[in-house]
């Protein structure tokens, strides 16, 4: 009998070191089951773009009137212009960035002469 329980036991474990997959509870579960596809853009107060490995672009807005948390479909034409204006804007503020420090020392300089005239 010992052998029996030595045996069932070494099977069980044998099982669990070679299964891969996790535990259904321990899986990650996308946020965006269903996406809404008539949302107007003035209705919304905050818009949250996730982006995770295991799931597909996500878009959740939180409405004004509601505060109620929706999934936006991400093929949305002004979804895709808004995307796309963001991303511009961060690409252009890393380019223009160390131009508009030299435009502030050279408005500061024009400023403290401006002063030194006055005076």
């Amino acid at each position: 009998m010992d052998v029996k329980v030595v045996a069932l036991v070494t099977l069980l474990v044998a099982t669990l070191a070679l299964s891969e997959g996790k535990p259904v509870s321990l899986s990650y579960r996308c946020p965006c089951r269903f996406t809404e596809s008539n949302v107007a853009k003035a209705n919304i107060k905050h818009l949250k773009i996730l982006n995770t490995p295991n799931c597909a672009l996500q878009i959740v807005a939180r409405l004004k009137s509601s505060s109620r948390q929706v999934c936006i479909d991400p093929k949305l034409k002004w979804i895709q212009e808004y995307l796309e204006k963001a991303f511009n804007k961060g690409r252009r503020q890393t380019r223009v960035g160390k131009k508009e420090k030299i435009g502030k020392k050279k408005r500061e300089k024009k400023r403290k002469a401006a002063q030194k005239k006055k005076n």
